[in-house]
């Protein structure tokens, strides 16, 4: 079974067509065809059924087209590599984290490590925590800031609190809720609200905190996708109210006009903040030195007034 073989597949069964992937790969139609005949033959079977609207993967398929996209990942990670090489960089640190940090404290802590290691370079990537653990578990990424609540873990994943943090509710400067002393939960009534994402672990949390308030359901407007930026645009509106972890949010609401609410005699939902990275480096210089500025940014920033 080859390996490109493998690989068209994989981009097949994502662009969703063969004549796509022919044009992704520019080679004729007929040619990929008989590559997929002799990988289905090799296979034992059907890798993919065919329609008018394109390619439906079959479990086999999709299978197979997991580990075509694990070589892909290979391969341009090689790529990077050799550019890397011709640059002069010697080492680079694949991180990741959710868009608030990055909106908060990165810059920070990635502009301290490359002064303190001069000789490395950074791939920086925000995502979903989700998604980020998941990178991280399939090598894509060397150290991920996320919160935590997988009660798995592989063997091969380190992991470290790094900051406490609770969820809070927000809202703009100007809106209804922004000055009202005592707020009851007939108050969030008809509101509507702006939410960071939906349908996943780390979400769940947030429904807790706001069932936890008596707020049972919320008039969702807008969910936002790994981009924090536009939120606080519209959430700054002052026509919209949105939870949100605490402590990234505290740092930059000034910038965009937020208000922090609360309500009396409730119970703080943790968010707390994990280190993670894969076992291989954290031995690794490179590793202790992330560790160690990320948690002095932290501790420098948490001390500053933030209301």
């Amino acid at each position: 079974m080859e390996s490109k073989h493998l690989i068209y597949l994989s981009v097949i069964l994502d662009k969703g067509s063969i004549t796509a992937a022919a044009e992704h790969f520019n080679m004729a139609q007929p040619t990929l065809t008989r590559a997929m005949a002799t990988l289905e033959m090799q296979a034992g079977g059907p890798l993919f059924t065919r329609s008018r609207f394109g390619v439906t993967n079959t479990p086999l398929g999709e299978a197979l087209a997991r580990d075509g996209r694990a070589i892909i990942r290979q391969v341009n990670s090689a790529q990077e590599q050799i550019s890397r090489h011709k640059l002069g960089i010697k080492q680079n640190l694949r991180i990741a984290f959710g868009s608030l940090l990055g909106m908060s404290t990165m810059s920070i802590i990635i502009e301290k490590l490359v002064k303190e290691l001069p000789e490395i370079s950074i791939t920086a990537t925000t995502l979903n925590p989700a998604t980020a653990i998941e990178g991280l578990l399939d090598d894509q990424f060397d150290i991920i800031l996320a919160p935590n609540s997988l009660a798995r873990w592989s063997s091969n994943i380190h992991q470290e609190l790094i900051l406490k943090d609770r969820i809070g509710i927000f809202c703009g400067a100007n809106h209804p809720l922004a000055h009202k002393k005592v707020i009851q939960i007939e108050d969030f009534k008809e509101l509507d609200w702006l939410s960071l994402g939906i349908s996943s672990t780390f979400e769940k949390q947030t429904e807790q905190m706001l069932t936890s308030y008596g707020i049972n359901s919320t008039r969702t407007k807008v969910v936002f996708r790994n981009d924090a930026i536009i939120l606080m645009r519209m959430l700054e509106t002052g026509s919209y109210l949105a939870a949100l972890p605490h402590f990234p949010t505290s740092i930059i609401k000034k910038e965009y006009a937020i208000r922090e609410i609360t309500m009396k005699g409730t119970v703080p939902i943790e968010r707390d903040i994990y280190l993670m990275c894969r076992g291989s480096i954290k031995a690794l210089p490179i590793y202790e030195a992330f560790n160690r500025i990320a948690r002095q940014v932290f501790k420098t920033l948490s001390k500053e007034p933030l209301s």
